[in-house]
């Protein structure tokens, strides 16, 4: 009877959380299944068609679908890459307590507080021909004409990913530094005493001992790089000519500027499938947890 009515008690407890994940995750992504098979306009279902696989054929041969897969593959591997290693040397840093991390520590993180749409104006605006980084790079004459960092379509992208590490590192960082906290400091001196580096304790005792705070990290970032949009959107909304589109960006312009909701809803489904993939890679690569 107690085991009964302790599970009753947790059912009740938990079914707030039941409830928003039937109604914002479960029932949404089955919603999006189903409009991948239809055509649809998005405005009166009465409109709405079965469509077979022909979304699934569209997506096949559509360049500017593949583009925004080349575009979102490079942006999730420089991305992840890059904030994993400045994260890990920032918190290294800022563990050693080195003079003036504090400071760092605060300036690194704080644009994790802001929006990513507040970052994005905000490079936009610097970024711009007439910007302030166009400014100084003519004042100390590195450059005579503006450089269109995101007018270039060999450069628009990049500039987005600059723009995302500059954001994050701060987030990358924090995890990283709660990780070497848990690191018990009698292990790295007893390493010393026998003779060990300081690239050894790095190589054979910090990282591993941070397996899976890199495996979290990592996933985070890879399953954040493969549905990021809005820093994207304000910056160049995929442009010029297509050259920075992600696969979020080319989703929103399919479904809301052609009403598109079907072949949308395709590459919705391509997301969560990306997704699922960094995850099971995770859990490949990491299958126990410390």
């Amino acid at each position: 009877m107690v085991l009964r009515r302790t599970a009753r008690i947790g059912f009740f407890f938990s079914l707030p959380a039941i409830i928003f994940f039937f109604m914002f995750m479960l029932i949404p992504v089955l919603s999006t299944f189903f409009l991948s098979f239809v055509e649809w306009k998005g405005f009166d279902i009465a409109n709405m068609s079965f469509a077979g696989i022909s979304n699934f054929s569209e997506l096949i041969s559509d360049k500017v679908f593949f583009i925004s897969l080349k575009n979102t593959l490079i942006f999730v591997v420089l991305t992840t890459a890059l904030l994993n290693v400045f994260g890990y040397i920032g918190a290294n840093a800022i563990n050693k307590g080195i003079k003036g991390t504090g400071f760092f520590k605060n300036a690194i993180f704080l644009p994790v507080l802001l929006s990513p749409i507040i970052i994005g104006i905000m490079w936009s605006r610097m970024l711009d021909a007439f910007g302030i980084v166009n400014q100084f790079l003519k004042a100390i004459h590195v450059i005579n004409m503006p450089v269109l960092f995101l007018g270039d379509q060999r450069v628009a992208l990049y500039t987005v990913i600059g723009a995302t590490l500059w954001q994050y590192t701060g987030y990358d960082m924090l995890l990283y530094y709660a990780g070497l906290q848990g690191i018990p400091e009698d292990l790295i001196e007893a390493a010393t005493i026998d003779g060990a580096g300081k690239l050894t304790i790095q190589f054979r005792i910090i990282i591993p001992y941070l397996s899976p705070v890199i495996a979290v990290t990592m996933l985070l970032n890879m399953v954040g790089g493969f549905k990021v949009f809005d820093i994207v959107y304000v910056m160049t909304a995929g442009g010029p000519n297509n050259s920075s589109h992600v696969f979020a960006t080319y989703l929103f312009q399919q479904a809301f500027r052609f009403n598109n909701m079907g072949y949308a809803s395709v590459i919705a489904i391509v997301i969560i499938l990306f997704s699922f993939l960094a995850a099971i890679l995770r859990l490949r690569l990491v299958p126990h947890d410390r």
